[in-house]
This record gives C-alpha cells, sequence and structure tokens, in this order.
C-alpha cells in the first residue's frame, strides 16, 4: 500500500478509530466492517492483470472485490505461476538442458518464427515458448549465417503474426521498442518491454544494412523485433556495442548502442525462403503500453538445449 505524506496521519487515525491498525502489520491482512460503514481500505482487482492488492479506495482503479474473492484470485495466480515454472524446468528431452535463451517472433501462418542465427547455432534442439507459457519443438527451416538470420518451423497455429514495414521505408531517428526476453541477472520467463530511437544513419558491415538504435539491449534480446510507433516491425536485433573495445579502440564511452539487421535484409530472407509477410505504411502513434500488448501473442522465447 502506497501512502503519500499528506495522507498518512490522516489514515493511520481513521484505521485506529474503526479498528483496521491490524492492517499495519502486514499487507495481506483482511478486514471487516460494520455493514453501514465505507472502508477506506479495499481489495482492489487488477482484471487485466489478475492481480489484487489492498489499497485505498480511492486509489483503485480497478474492482473492488471482497476477502473471498481476494484469497481465490490470490490462489489461482499462484497456481498458474507454479505451473508455468514447472513446466518450464521440464527437460525438452531426455538428457539436456536449456543451456540459453533468445526471442523470436512468429512472421506468418504455418507456423514461422524468426530469430537470429546465433541464437540456434550450436543447439542440438531448439524450443519456442508462447507468452502464454506453451512450450513446443521447433525445427530449423533456414539459416543464413551471414546475416545472422534463422527461419524456425513450430506447430503453433496463431492467427497473430507481425506486421513489417515495407523493404525501403527509411526509419532513422524514430522512437522504438523491443519486445524480448533480455536477461535481468536471471532469463526472464515473461517477454519485457525495452524503449529506445533509431539513430540517424543506417550502417553497412558484415551482416547487411545496419540499423543502429540506442537502447538499453541485453543477451535474449536476440532475435527479437524493432517496433516502431505504428506497431511494425522494422529490423531483428542482433548485437550490441562492445563498452570496452569501443573504449580501448577509440577512448569513448558508448553505452546503450544496439544493431538491428534491416528490413531490407529480413524481408529479402524471408522472401528466399518463400516465406509470405504482412507489410504497412506508417499509421497511426501508439502508447508503449498498445505496442507491448500488440506484440505479446505473436513474440516466444527460444531456448537452445544441449
Amino acid at each position: 500500500m502506497v501512502i503519500t505524506t499528506s495522507q498518512s496521519w490522516g489514515l493511520l487515525r481513521r484505521l485506529f478509530l474503526t479498528g483496521f491498525a491490524s492492517l499495519l502489520m502486514s499487507s495481506a491482512a483482511s478486514f471487516s466492517v460494520a455493514a453501514d460503514q465505507k472502508p477506506d481500505v479495499v481489495n482492489c482487482f487488477d482484471a487485466k492483470r489478475d492481480h489484487v492488492q489492498i489499497t485505498l479506495r480511492s486509489d483503485c482503479a480497478g474492482e473492488v472485490v471482497s476477502n473471498a474473492e481476494a484469497e481465490t484470485i490470490k490462489q489461482r495466480r499462484i497456481d498458474r505461476i507454479r505451473k508455468k515454472l514447472q513446466n518450464q524446468s521440464k527437460p525438452l528431452a531426455p538428457g539436456k538442458r536449456l543451456v540459453s535463451i533468445g526471442t523470436g517472433f512468429l512472421v506468418a501462418p504455418g507456423g514461422m518464427v524468426l530469430t537470429n542465427n546465433h541464437v540456434i547455432a550450436r543447439c542440438p534442439q531448439v524450443s519456442v515458448t508462447t507468452t502464454a507459457g506453451k512450450r513446443l519443438e521447433a525445427t530449423v527451416q533456414a539459416t543464413s549465417p551471414a546475416f545472422d538470420l534463422a527461419l524456425l518451423k513450430t506447430s503453433l497455429e496463431s492467427e497473430v503474426h507481425a506486421t513489417f514495414a515495407r523493404k525501403n521505408d527509411q526509419l532513422t531517428d524514430l522512437p522504438i521498442v523491443l519486445v524480448g526476453y533480455p536477461n535481468q541477472g536471471i532469463a526472464p520467463i515473461k517477454p519485457l518491454l525495452t524503449s529506445g530511437r533509431t539513430l540517424q544513419r543506417y550502417q553497412v558491415s558484415r551482416l547487411g544494412v545496419m540499423v543502429p538504435i540506442r537502447a538499453d539491449v541485453r543477451k535474449g534480446n536476440s532475435g527479437g523485433p524493432v517496433i516502431d510507433e505504428s506497431g511494425r516491425v522494422i529490423g531483428v536485433i542482433t548485437a550490441k556495442i562492445d563498452t570496452v573495445s569501443t573504449f580501448k579502440q577509440t577512448g569513448k564511452v558508448v553505452r546503450d548502442v544496439g544493431y538491428a539487421v534491416s528490413n531490407a535484409v529480413v524481408l529479402g530472407f524471408l522472401e528466399n525462403n518463400q516465406v509470405t509477410v504482412t507489410t504497412a505504411d506508417s499509421g497511426a502513434k501508439n502508447s508503449e503500453t498498445e505496442l507491448f500488448d500488440a506484440a505479446r501473442p505473436y513474440i516466444v522465447r527460444v531456448g537452445c538445449w544441449q
């Protein structure tokens, strides 16, 4: 429960007068009031997150629920997380273990997933896990070590796939988001959003045309989409700048710069492998929350098993 300074003394006084002082001992404590009283502190249910917390009635943006309903919601959430963790811990195949993860995304019907080649290289077995927690085996359909791209085939039957910006669109100096599984000290189970911006010029490297971006790119982001404000994919994350090596070579400290394989390369790779994708012109600008919600259905966690 978050209480501002201006509210704290008034709230403490009300809690004491109405017999709620026990709430100060535990954020999960239950409470009851007389039928003719209107409590200041309630169980607030956020249906979108399927989460309930004790908060001030005035701060509750969701639905006020009873103690019994709150306990049911809490237990349902615990059971769901426990089941997901159990599924994640089971080996995909006997004798193999998960050694690394990356990000991938559905690009076309038939369960076609795009990721980086370095995410699945030297992996005897590859898995994909949806944001809903469903994990299944993937087979490698095509790779391009030269462009660090790989195409995977899965049995996923999702009707939601990424929409790409057109091949020749110039998408420099624009706000973007990354949606993927960046390492936060441990590998995340759920996808995370990272804000960023494309830099002003494309670069040409051994991987072809690259889109430099200013963002906190981490291990696990590899293979994930770079998404513009219209929700279109404009490239595939492949690397981040080596701050230490750059400093040794140039004397400059450069942080939070990553690189994505451009659509010109990505769409060419998919076309060469007979994968038809959806492209679109720039449209309405979306909030980061809207972009994240739209991307979640087609994002997958790619696992390497050895």
